[in-house]
């Protein structure tokens, strides 16, 4: 079976690390509330595209729960883009990027404790170790 999901990955990791360090590039000039609205004026150009490309393929309906946590997901994506951009005018983009990039901690431990995902050894020493991470660069 090919791995159909590496190689959208590895483009959103480039992506992501290029977010980063133009956001950080951009923040030695640009003040913080224009650089938030910036960005989202930047992430709003992706969105038509996307859409255009893709409009025979959109199917849901409001009477499913799921798709309001669809909903919800772009809302704390937003969100998070949000106080990135605000962290990123503040801080130090080496300590900005890396610890925002410990959101996985964050799904870890709710799928563990809400969605009843199994527990392992492996997962647990991986969540410590992000968390000394964090601990280690916010300092």
């Amino acid at each position: 079976m090919t791995k159909n999901w590496l190689l959208p990955t590895l483009i959103a990791t480039l992506c992501w690390g290029l977010w980063g360090f133009f956001g950080k590039f951009a923040a030695r000039e640009v003040n913080e509330n224009s650089l938030v609205l910036l960005g989202i004026i930047g992430a709003l150009v992706v969105y038509p595209i996307y859409i255009a490309l893709y409009h025979g393929n959109f199917m849901f309906s409001w009477r499913e729960p799921h798709y309001y946590l669809a909903l919800l997901a772009g809302v704390a994506g937003g969100l998070g883009t949000l106080f990135f951009f605000m962290a990123l005018a503040r801080g130090e983009a080496s300590r900005v990027v890396v610890i925002s990039a410990l959101y996985p901690v964050v799904t870890v431990l709710l799928s563990l404790l809400l969605l009843g995902e199994l527990v392992t050894l492996k997962k647990i020493a991986g969540v410590l170790l992000a968390l000394g991470g964090i601990v280690l660069l916010a300092g």
